[in-house]
């Protein structure tokens, strides 16, 4: 009887499609938006993550990026290449097209800068976003209550501002070569104050620096420090300075590793991960009061905990968890294939080679790097075959 689901199976699979499409993974919408604040129109640039449209029960979190037009492309690109190998969570990514920069992104008016153009107006851009541009999304997307906000340069700027005067606005700032140095540094007026503040701050800031130097690099050396020297509690933060990346780069290659350092720190740590999946339930628990939104389990923290008691040849542990991220990520080929490793561990090959089937199957829809399955799959095919099962 197996040797026909065998050979069904691999029939099944062979007849699947092998080509995949050598684009960015998801769909992208562009859009424009009325402000009644900024009285004029806002182009946007919306990119929606893989499993938007498989998964319709899915909530997501959502970058605002600055600079739209410069920024989207790679932006998006490089947070798929994360998804792919669960290194970052998946967003929507809401890229604002600029009108007047230098308006928008500054906190002062400076008039040694009026060639650059108009400058000043950064509260009133952050109350377009507050009040006009995030109910519009909230409305059009399944949104989570977890927000980004991502800058490069005044962009960057702009970033830090938005943590200092409105921590509320936004849970995690991205800061790129920030222009820290705007109109005589006077970011700093307070900002000893805002981190020295005793009450919670329930935020994450990721900064970086290239291989600048004048009043780029003081200032970014100036406010590292500032973090250094002040814990406010809940608040996390990671500062790279990489010499080996000029101005236009850093966000570039910022953007990688913000990423990864935000979602490295909505993790579980270790010692709640080896508390199994209970500890990592109440994790997520004291998450969701934290964010104001229930915070589902991650993949990663689920998946370590069955191949930890794999290990320890708990087969049926092993198997349950595996279970449970089928089910709460059906969309995903590598779940198939981890509850395909619980399946032969344990010795039931049958199911085993359903799962490798799946998980085919999965990476074709889900549009990722098969070649693994496959191999994983065929091994098995030969494994049943040498038993004559």
């Amino acid at each position: 009887m197996l040797k026909r689901i065998t050979t069904i199976v691999v029939f099944l699979v062979v007849l699947a499609p092998s080509y995949s499409y050598s684009k960015v993974r998801g769909e992208a919408e562009h859009k424009s938006i009325y402000s009644k604040i900024l009285d004029e129109e806002r182009e946007l640039f919306i990119h929606l993550p893989n499993s938007f449209n498989t998964s319709s029960n899915l909530h997501y979190p959502v970058l605002y990026l600055l600079d739209g037009q410069r920024n989207f492309s790679h932006a998006v690109g490089t947070l798929d290449l994360l998804n792919q190998s669960n290194m970052a969570q998946e967003m929507i990514i809401v890229a604002i097209a600029n009108t007047h920069r230098s308006r928008d992104f500054t906190p002062t008016y400076d008039e040694k800068y009026n060639e650059w153009g108009l400058s000043g107006d950064a509260d009133n851009f952050l109350d377009f976003i507050e009040k006009e541009l995030v109910p519009y999304i909230n409305e059009n997307y399944r949104t989570n209550n977890y927000k980004i906000i991502s800058g490069h340069s005044l962009g960057g700027l702009l970033s830090i501002y938005a943590l200092q005067s409105r921590p509320h606005l936004f849970q995690a700032h991205f800061a790129f070569s920030p222009s820290l140095w705007w109109h005589d540094q006077v970011l700093f007026e307070g900002a000893e104050t805002f981190f020295s503040n005793t009450a919670e701050l329930n935020n994450y800031l990721y900064i970086n620096m290239g291989s600048e130097g004048g009043n780029m690099l003081t200032s970014y050396q100036r406010y590292t420090e500032l973090l250094n020297t002040h814990k406010r509690k809940g608040f996390s933060y990671h500062s790279d300075l990489d010499t080996s990346e000029g101005h236009n780069t850093t966000a570039l290659a910022g953007h990688s590793l913000a990423y990864q350092n935000l979602y490295k720190s909505l993790q579980p740590p270790k010692e709640v991960i080896s508390g199994g999946i209970p500890a990592i339930k109440q994790f997520y628990k004291a998450q969701s009061e934290m964010y104001g939104y229930e915070v589902k389990p991650s993949y990663r923290a689920i998946n370590s905990v069955g191949y930890k008691a794999l290990s320890e040849k708990d087969y049926s542990t092993a198997i349950a968890i595996f279970q449970s991220n089928v089910e709460s990520y059906p969309y995903k080929a590598d779940a198939y294939d981890s509850l395909a490793d619980g399946f032969e561990a344990s010795g039931n090959l049958q199911k085993a080679l359903a799962m490798r089937a799946l998980a085919i199957q999965k990476s074709i829809a889900e549009n990722v790097e098969s070649g693994a399955y496959k191999t994983r799959h065929a091994n098995l095919v030969k494994k049943i075959q040498g038993k004559n099962l």
